[in-house]
């Protein structure tokens, strides 16, 4: 069973309604995607303390699910706010570079930083809902939206893939940090590309082991879902 399951299956409100829980999400999605900032860093507090109350998970655990994300978050935030220009008004702490400047735009900083703050709000209640809902649940909801049978697939394949995926990234970190592979930069940049190759090459590995156990089970192209006789309505 994957860590997600567990708390998903375990949680203090395992029994809701799907369908509330959805509503719930739904809700917290438009928040965090309104233009009031205020409201966005109240729903991060809300929904990470629920969070932590609700499964009873570690601060310290729940923490470090964010690891995975907040590379990708801090790359693209990057590529926002530096920037080239040809005045030093445009720019906090320019850098004289190939006749121009380089440094933080300071027109593209506070979009960069609502980025930010808009996808943490984001991210802060999709774990909510994933952490809260057994899977079985979410198909229910589904099924009970009657979205398309190829919509239902990709979602129950990307669910699997992006928890196998945080899986694997912590059996592998807690092993090489068992190995002091983060003691010096050095140390730790060798042991981050060492964690991407093997990343890269697990996911193949489980997505072997998936075609394999499908082709076992005959499959014929097309996941039978059908809604759980035991879904709360």
């Amino acid at each position: 069973m994957l860590v997600i399951d567990k708390y998903a299956y375990t949680n203090r409100i395992v029994n809701w309604s799907p369908k509330v829980k959805g509503l719930v999400w739904l809700l917290c999605m438009v928040i965090a995607f309104q233009p009031v900032v205020w409201l966005k860093a109240i729903l991060i507090v809300a929904m990470a303390g629920d969070t932590i109350f609700v499964t009873k998970v570690s601060i310290q655990r729940y923490i470090k699910w964010f690891y995975v994300i907040l590379p990708f978050l801090l790359l693209s935030i990057i590529g926002i706010v530096f920037t080239m220009a040809t005045s030093k008004g445009q720019l906090y702490f320019p850098i004289r570079l190939f006749g121009n400047y380089f440094g933080i735009s300071r027109i593209m900083l506070p979009k960069g930083l609502l980025l930010a703050v808009q996808v943490l709000a984001a991210v802060v209640s999709t774990y909510w809902f994933a952490l809260t809902t057994p899977f079985r649940q979410i198909l229910d909801l589904l099924v009970s939206l009657h979205l398309s049978n190829l919509i239902i697939e990709e979602t129950m394949l990307m669910y699997r893939f992006i928890f196998i995926f945080i899986d694997t990234f912590e059996e592998i970190h807690r092993a090489q940090k068992l190995r002091f592979g983060y003691r010096n930069i050095r140390t730790t940049i060798h042991s981050l590309s060492i964690l991407v190759k093997m990343l890269f090459e697990q996911i193949m590995i489980n997505y072997e082991a998936m075609t394999h156990a499908l082709d076992a089970k005959l499959y014929d192209g097309e996941f039978k879902v059908e809604k759980s006789r035991s879904a709360n309505d």
